[in-house]
């Protein structure tokens, strides 16, 4: 299973719960319980842990500069009273060849909307733009 990180904006009982039925998923603060996390600890927190993915609709997350072959980060542009569709668009985009596995993912900085999946990647500088299929 996924090892999801929320960022801790996200609401419980509309993002954290719909997640936790189908994945490993837990919160930024639960890993440092005693500390307040700075965005800018962010990537450093997450080189720690085995090949995250940290999902946040903080949009300063969409940052080519974070990306890193250790983890991968998942921004959601919603606003707070659209946090509630976020654990099924994040499951859409799990399923897509581009994100479906943890090797797959780890290194990529993605922006990921209804419309389409717009994502960086380590190695290159090529912005990276996925259409939803068709259901």
């Amino acid at each position: 299973m996924s090892q999801i990180i929320l960022d801790d904006q996200l609401y419980a009982f509309e993002v954290l719960l719909p997640i936790a039925r189908w994945t490993t998923v837990q919160r930024l603060r639960d890993l440092r319980p005693d500390e307040v996390i700075k965005d800018e600890r962010v990537p450093a927190l997450l080189r720690q842990l085995r090949q995250p993915t940290f999902v946040t609709i903080d949009m300063g997350f969409w940052n080519r500069n974070l990306r890193d072959n250790q983890y991968c980060i998942l921004c959601f542009p919603l606003h707070n009273d659209e946090q509630h569709k976020m654990p099924d668009l994040l499951r859409r985009a799990l399923k897509l060849p581009d994100f479906h596995t943890k090797a797959a993912r780890m290194g990529k900085v993605a922006r990921v909307s209804w419309e389409h999946i717009k994502y960086w990647q380590t190695g290159d500088e090529r912005l990276y733009g996925l259409q939803w299929p068709i259901l």
